[in-house]
């Protein structure tokens, strides 16, 4: 028992140092100097050409299926944006990994420092990754850290300040949906009856009773002179 577990100890360890020894793989010098040569010529290139040339060779990357290429033109653009024109170059290291050559160049721009990154496959046939990236130091980053600490609290501000405007408003609608309910309410006048009664015409009221009074008498065989007519008035409807 206790040999197994000291010859799978031994087989992890040999594992182990394989490993390291293929991710710490020396490049070979002529490669490396190839590599450091072109990268440099590379990046130049780059710098010499301007956005219209860089977008159309973008365009011919796409028609092509080369994305790692059109992707990489794409990121140089924007960085160049941040950064400006070109400097120098400060340093270039080539290393193995994954069985691809990897290559890092450290710039200089007007701006601020970058860094491009440049995989190549082991027979340096094809390319796998292309990226530029600003590099910012320390106090750079905070300064941006600073800065958009700021600019965001502004915001916030502004925008409350704003918010504060408006609900301020709120009591000016409501007195205006006041003014307008009170425009739209009727007035309702009150009229005076100056109509003046007509007096009552009695001479009517007399001749009306006379037939009334002979009517009686004769359907009644009566002599009219005995009947007893009160006075009529008449009902105002």
């Amino acid at each position: 028992m206790k040999n197994r577990i000291k010859y799978l100890i031994f087989s992890l360890l040999i594992v182990v140092i394989m490993a390291l020894c293929a991710c710490g793989r020396k490049v070979p010098d002529d490669i490396s100097t190839n590599l450091t040569s072109e990268s440099k010529k590379f990046i130049m290139g780059l710098y010499s050409k301007s956005d219209s040339e860089l977008y159309n060779e973008i365009a011919a990357f796409d028609q092509n299926g080369q994305a790692v290429y059109a992707e990489g033109y794409r990121n140089f653009i924007e960085t160049r944006e941040q950064l400006g024109g070109l400097l120098n170059i400060k340093d270039i290291k080539v290393s193995y990994s994954d069985g691809n050559y990897v290559v890092k160049a450290a710039y200089s721009a007007e701006l601020g420092n970058g860094e491009m990154t440049l995989g190549l496959k082991e027979d340096a046939k094809e390319m796998v990754i292309l990226s530029f990236t600003p590099k910012y130091s320390l106090a750079e980053k905070m300064g941006k850290a600073a800065l958009n600490t700021v600019l965001g609290m502004g915001t916030v501000f502004i925008i409350l300040i704003f918010i504060s405007f408006l609900i301020s408003l709120f009591k000016y609608i409501s007195i205006f949906e006041n003014k307008i309910k009170a425009k739209q309410t009727p007035v309702i006048e009150t009229k005076e009856n100056n109509t003046v009664s007509e007096p009552e015409n009695l001479e009517d009221d007399l001749e009306l009773v006379a037939v009334i009074t002979a009517a009686i008498a004769e359907f009644s065989n009566t002599d009219a002179s005995n009947l007893i007519v009160r006075s009529i008035k008449r009902v105002k409807r």
